[in-house]
Parts: structure tokens; sequence; C-alpha cells
């Protein structure tokens, strides 16, 4: 089956902004009708929502929302950075869809009083309409042959992490084969569409991919040439989810093979080429007077002779630490990236390393290193994925700002934007719970324990809008920071978080003292664990599902509010 990449940051938190992302140079026109469209369904469900991928950003989609007319009809454009991209239709959670768009114009069809009884109830014409109607007949045959064969279907994971790296290549590719296999076996009584093929063809490839890097990544082994050439696909069409997740896939296994490379060679990799950091120097520092810049140009065009050069240097470093650690730090990473792999991979990682560490930076730095990456990279597909993640991650800026500058904060939650309530104190920290949960009384708590350190308190994070959406409004989420074992975290960074990542409830941070203090009450007292307290202030749950366990967890959270 498609992998869809329905990784659950609600669609509206995207609706506004994704016209305004960046220097659209091509756009996919949809357009269509929902036939029979009755006041009911019209009331549930007035619009419909697109969908689209970016590859640095698997935990979310990118979406739009059109209104339907009275008639049904409806239209949208989206921005396309790849000549092939998978798109995924959602009406109201009431049907879906995934169709291959490309720029131009698609028209989509479905019948209102068809919906959850047709086999087949979307229907396309346009860019690739024959790969979108076919899509259903084979979505249908691989469910089949899959289920036909335990060995390359449902069994398939069963055994595959504890096989050799030959034998996890040969079932991975019969698996990738049978799957392929299916566009022929459901376009026997016509002639498959290319697009189609070449659609299915990089999907079951690019699984194929993926699982080998992750059993590379489980079994600790250096994955084979030919998994290490694929990469120069990356940035070929199409772009679907599949390619999204093999792309993080990689991404993960890069990232263990950077830090071993920074501790084999830890003199390469913590230096640069003094030609490079005077370029840095002088575009990138601020008020150097006209001596000085003259001075660095000097040092780009001849290098160093002297140590008086590196002192020179190094004074003008330290006027702008800040600024150029944070570029200094990149280039020096980026240099590991092409000692490791080829160009394309070398050129995804470069735009990756802001994508995977934006939690660690303002959204000024994040504005100047966007800015800065973009201009290292050649490939417009990525440079352009970073740019329109980049203005996502600052459309929030205003609010950000006002959030970072409330001081208004007590013991007691106070309400610093809509929605958005912080809360601090020195008290002991059962007593500042304690506190809390009685100013709550009446309430049903979700408990986030959470740090922004902790890549798996971020991944369930992502989760929670959502969540929050399918609750009703009277549910708090209470949020508890938790101290970080090595290095303080900055306030600031934490509360544009919140704001950048829709974070809406009550917010406390904890110091080591107050943890140690609550280690009893709260325990599991872990970054990414969750807890449910009923009305009556007593835990329903203290070991509670996580909000990536989306319906589990909502059923949960119901049946202790009515306890």
């Amino acid at each position: 089956m498609i992998i869809r990449m329905r990784f659950i940051i609600a669609a509206f938190l995207f609706i506004t902004t994704l016209d305004h992302a960046f220097a659209v140079t091509d756009s996919l026109i949809i357009k269509g009708r929902i036939q029979n469209l009755n006041g009911r369904l019209y009331r549930q469900a007035p619009f419909i929502t697109f969908s689209r991928n970016n590859i640095l950003q698997p935990q979310s989609e990118l979406s739009k929302q059109a209104s339907l007319e009275a008639d049904g009809s409806f239209r949208v454009s989206l921005p396309m950075l790849f000549p092939q991209e998978e798109i995924y239709v959602d009406y109201g959670g009431k049907a879906f869809t995934t169709f291959l768009g490309s720029p131009g114009t698609v028209e989509v069809t479905f019948n209102g009083d068809s919906i959850g009884k047709a086999k087949k109830l979307f229907y396309f014409a346009g860019v690739n309409a024959d790969a979108n109607n076919q899509y259903p007949l084979y979505l249908a045959a691989e469910s089949q042959r899959l289920n036909s064969s335990r060995t390359l279907g449902l069994d398939f994971f069963k055994a595959f992490w504890e096989k050799s790296p030959s034998d996890a290549r040969f079932i991975s590719e019969q698996r990738a084969e049978l799957r392929l296999g299916s566009v022929q076996a459901a376009t026997q009584k016509t002639v498959a569409s290319p697009a189609l093929y070449q659609w299915i063809k990089s999907v079951t490839d690019e699984e194929q991919m993926q699982i080998l890097y992750e059993h590379a990544l489980a079994n600790q082994y250096q994955p084979a040439k030919y998994l290490i050439d694929s990469l120069k696909r990356l940035n070929k069409a199409p772009l679907t989810g599949q390619r999204v997740i093999w792309a993080n896939r990689f991404g993960n296994y890069a990232d263990i093979m950077v830090e071993s490379k920074k501790i084999d060679n830890p003199s390469r990799t913590n230096s640069l080429p003094v030609k490079l950091m005077a370029t840095l120097i002088r575009d990138n520092a601020t008020r150097l007077t006209a001596e000085e810049r003259q001075h660095l140009n000097d040092i780009v065009a001849n290098g160093v002779s002297e140590k008086a050069e590196l002192d020179f240097m190094n004074k003008l470093f330290a006027r702008n630490e800040t600024v150029m650690n944070l570029l200094f730090n990149f280039e020096r990473e980026s240099r590991i990236y092409s000692d490791l792999y080829d160009s394309t991979a070398t050129e995804f990682l470069k735009v990756r390393y802001l994508a995977k560490n934006f939690y660690k930076y303002t959204y000024k730095h994040q504005e100047l290193l966007s800015r800065h990456i973009q201009s290292r990279t050649g490939i417009p597909q990525f440079k352009q994925s970073l740019d329109e993640i980049v203005k996502l991650e600052l459309k929030d800026s205003s609010d950000i700002r006002k959030l970072i500058e409330f001081r208004n904060i007590k013991t007691d939650p106070t309400e610093a934007l809509p929605g958005y309530y912080l809360a601090a104190s020195n008290d002991r920290g059962n007593s500042w719970f304690n506190r809390i949960l009685d100013g709550l009384k009446g309430k049903t708590i979700y408990l986030v324990k959470w740090n922004i350190d902790d890549a798996k308190s971020r991944e369930e994070l992502d989760f929670i809008p959502e969540l929050q959406a399918r609750l009703p409004e009277d549910i708090v989420f209470l949020y508890i920071h938790l101290s970080a074992d090595e290095y303080p975290v900055s306030d600031a960074l934490i509360r544009q978080y919140m704001v950048r990542h829709r974070l809406k409830g009550v917010h406390m941070s904890v110091d080591d003292t107050q943890m140690m203090d609550l280690l009893f009450k709260l325990n599991p007292l872990d970054a990414a664990t969750f807890s449910i307290i009923r009305p009556n202030g007593k835990f329903a749950s203290k070991n509670a599902p996580a909000p990536s366990a989306m319906e589990k967890t909502a059923q949960a959270i119901l049946e202790a509010s009515r306890q």
C-alpha cells in the first residue's frame, strides 16, 4: 500500500500560509465538484483539504482547504517543487484518496451519495488522469497480492530484522517486485498508464531502500554501495510520502556516521579552511570598517602567512560570536557530509541540517542560517523545500515575540496569549503542582512531560494539535518541561516552540530540585511520558497512552472525564 504522509499536524495549521511560503515557479490547479452535495453533508464538511509533502519535514503535510460552493464545486492551487508529487485528498474525514499531481490542471469529482459505499469514488481528468483513475485498481490488486503471500505481506517484518544483509536485500527485492507487479495485475483489461508504473516503481524501490537503511541501523553495519548510490535520486520526481520516509531514514543513518567521523578525526571536523572562515566573517560580521573588509578580502585571496592575521580574524569572530558560531558549526558539519557522500546526498543533508535543528534556534537565527544554507546549495528542489518550511516556521514571529516578551508570570497559570497559560515558581515541586491541580479542579487533565532536547518528546508533541481538535474544549493540557541533564534550555526557545507547534494549554517548567520532589507523584518522570487526571484531581492513569496513539488516547481521556 502507498504510505500516506498523514503525520498529524492538523491541516488548518498551514492553510493560510502555503500560498506565501516561497516564490512559486509551478502550480497545480485543482478544481472539481462533489455531486449530490446535500445540506447535511455541506454543514458537516463545508471544505475539502488537499495536502502535499515536503522532503525535509516527515512529520507533517502542507495543506490547503478549498471552500465548497453551493453546487459542490471547488477550486484551489498548490505549489509544486517537483515535476510530479503525491497529493492527498481529505473530505471532512469522510472520504480520502491519493493522486499524482503535476504542474497544470486536474479535475476531481465524486458523488456525495456514494461516500462509504462505492468501490471507486473519485474520478480524475486533466494531468495524470490515466494514472490517477487506475490507482484504486492498483491498490486493490496490491492488497490482494500481499494478503496472499504472508512471507512478503503480513508476516514480512516478523523475521526481517534478524536476517543477514544479503538475505534482507533478497527478500526486500521480492517484496518490491510483488508490489510493482500489482500494476500489471490491475490493468489486465486496459493499457497500464506509464505514469502509474513509474509512480509505483518509485514507491516500491524506495520502500526497499528505507527498510534496508533501517536494517543497517538496527544491525549496525555499513550499507552496500548500491544503497549509497541510490541517494542520487533524492531530487528526482515523483516526490512521494515514501520518498520522505526514506530520506528521513537516510538522514538518521547519516547523523550516526557524522558523529562517528567527528570522533575518528577531530582535528579535521573541528577546523575550517582559513579562506572560508575569512569569507564567512566578511559576509556576515556587523560593523566592519572598510579597512577590516579589505584585510579580509586579502586573506580570502591569499590565505594567511602570519599569526597576526589569525589574531585579527579571532578578534572579529569574538565581536560576532553568536552568528559566527552558527555559521561555522554548519560549515564544519557540511564538510563532513562532503567527505561521506556524493553531491546529491550532501546537498540534501545540508538543507536538512536546519530542518532537524529548528528547535535549537531563535526565529531570527533560523532566517539567517536558512539564507546561508540556500546560498551554499545548488539543487533547486532542496533550496525551495528549505525556504518553504522556514517561512512556515517564521510566520508566527509576532506571537512568538509577544510570548517571549511576556513578563507577568505568576505561580498560578496566567494567559500570555489566547490559549497559552504560563506559570513559574521557586516553591517545592509537590506543593506547586498541587496548587496548579487545585486551580484546575473539575477539569480533566492530560499531563505532558517533555523536554525540548528530547527527540521523542518533539515527535509526540507534533500530534497534540490534532488530539486537542478531537476532544471537548474543556479538556486541559498541562505541560511540564523537565530540566535538562546537561545544559539549561533557553526559556525563549521553549516559548517559541510552544507557539510554533500550537501547544495550547498550561505550561510549567521545573528545575532539578523540583523534579526530585515530584519523582514519586509523577512517576514515571521521564520526557515523552503522559498521564491523565480525573476532574476530582485523582490520577486515572499515571502512564497514559501517547498523543501519537490518537484514537486510544482520546478514548482514555474521554473515559476519565466521565468518571
